[in-house]
This record gives structure tokens, sequence and C-alpha cells, in this order.
């Protein structure tokens, strides 16, 4: 039923698709006494898509042990393809919602969710 709602809000819109891509070639993170990472994976998700990047090792600093870095030493590009909706009475194309994470892969395999931004695709196009 979700879905034939999702389509009758749709009547009448016209429909454009973007293709955006994320490079990723260094990622800075900051850690406590009580945890550091191991591996780090960054994702981009929304509903049950998801696109992630390859496991890398975390690196402590040398002058803060608690501050390191994971280097990708060729970027690693994400692709996304994003369809947004616009009304052809409004200028603006409707609210298209991705979520950014990083994630920690813990050694028994699995991953645990450490920081979330959300990405507004509207105001990106």
């Amino acid at each position: 039923m979700a879905s034939v709602w999702k389509r009758l809000q749709r009547v009448g819109k016209h429909a454009s698709k973007f293709q955006f891509v994320a490079s990723y070639q260094e990622l800075m993170v900051e850690c406590t006494k009580k945890w550091q990472p191991d591996k780090l994976v960054v994702v981009w998700t929304r509903r049950s898509r998801r696109k992630s990047s390859k496991a890398h090792s975390w690196q402590p600093g040398i002058k803060n042990p608690y501050r390191g870095v994971v280097v990708w030493p060729v970027p690693e590009n994400i692709e996304i393809t994003v369809t947004l909706f616009k009304d052809p009475h409004a200028e603006e194309f409707e609210d298209k919602e991705w979520t950014f994470v990083i994630e920690n892969i813990i050694k028994n395999g699995y991953y645990k969710e450490y920081v979330f931004l959300s990405w507004c695709f509207k105001s990106s196009s």
C-alpha cells in the first residue's frame, strides 16, 4: 500500500536523475581511551540501498594517540544515483535525504555505527 501512495504523490511531477560521486582520500577520527577503532567503513544509505567503501585500518597519530587517520592509497569513488521530483509550479526539487555513516568493523565481523550525518540532496542540485 505504501508504494501506491508514493506513486500517487508523484503524479504530475517531473523526475530528474542526478549522479553524485563521493571521493574518499583521507578521514581523520578522534577517539577516547575507552574506544579506538580497528577498521572503518564509510557508507551512504537510504532505506534499503547501501553503498559502502572498502574497510581500511585506522592509524593513531604520533603526537596524539587518540587522533588518527584512515588513508586511501588510491582515492575510492562511490557513485550514487538520486531521482529528484519537482512540481511544475515549484522552483525547487523535493527533499531526498540520504544518511552518511562511518562504521567500525569489530573483530568478529559485525559493524558498529559511530557517526551519522543526514544529507539532503534538494539543496545540492
